[in-house]
């Protein structure tokens, strides 16, 4: 209210204060999220290992046929001689799943004293 507006009793009560930081509720949605991201963690490593399982049997199979393991199957072939495919698929799949380990890891709440050292050396 603009104070030309005002009389000489009224006055303007003061704002109500700021509801203050509530760190357990803090806490609690920091540690949720970091059990979400651990399980998610864990199903992507389950899923990395059933995937390596199928691709790597799959590919054994294709490249024991084409190199003349069935050979009654298969009309040529230089014995062998395989496709090392698997590793790559492997190398970037497991880079990917090691690079969320690594997040999950090092995802941490700041501590007091942390802050306090910090605050310490910028002084």
């Amino acid at each position: 209210m603009p104070t030309e507006m005002l009389t000489k009793r009224e006055h303007v009560s003061p704002a109500p204060p700021a509801p203050a930081v509530d760190p357990d509720g803090e806490l609690r949605a920091w540690a949720r999220k970091h059990v979400e991201r651990v399980h998610k963690l864990r199903r992507d490593i389950a899923i990395y290992a059933l995937g390596m399982a199928a691709l790597t049997s799959v590919w054994a199979l294709v490249e024991w046929q084409d190199s003349g393991g069935f050979e009654r199957l298969s009309d040529n072939g230089n014995p062998g001689d395989w496709e090392p495919w698997i590793l790559y698929v492997a190398l970037i799949w497991g880079f990917f799943v090691a690079l969320d380990a690594l997040r999950v890891y090092f995802d941490r709440p700041a501590t007091e004293a942390e802050v306090d050292r910090t605050l310490e050396r910028l002084s």
